[in-house]
């Protein structure tokens, strides 16, 4: 017999007051008790895993962008030199 261990993960969430800004972290027993208590409307919740994969892919994203851009100015920068080189070759 196997023993299966059922692991109940708790997701976190990001709080935030609209009118205050003031920000806290709570799991989903928390944000069930403080949601009893205060109304939705002046509060925005947030999953805190999706906050995170959302700051990777950012992350990612930014950084493909500048090797991207990195490359076609290396590229550009060599055909320039290439075509100085030629129009020498012409003059001289």
């Amino acid at each position: 017999m196997s023993n299966l261990i059922n692991i109940n993960i708790m997701k976190n969430y990001k709080i935030t007051n609209l009118k205050s800004k003031v920000v806290h972290y709570m799991n989903e027993s928390e944000k069930e008790q403080f949601f009893t208590k205060n109304s939705l409307g002046n509060y925005k919740s947030e999953d805190v895993n999706d906050l995170i994969k959302t700051r990777y892919n950012k992350n990612i994203h930014d950084m493909a962008f500048s090797v991207f851009t990195l490359g076609v100015f290396t590229i550009i920068l060599f055909l320039m030199c290439n075509t100085f080189s030629f129009i020498d070759s012409l003059i001289f």
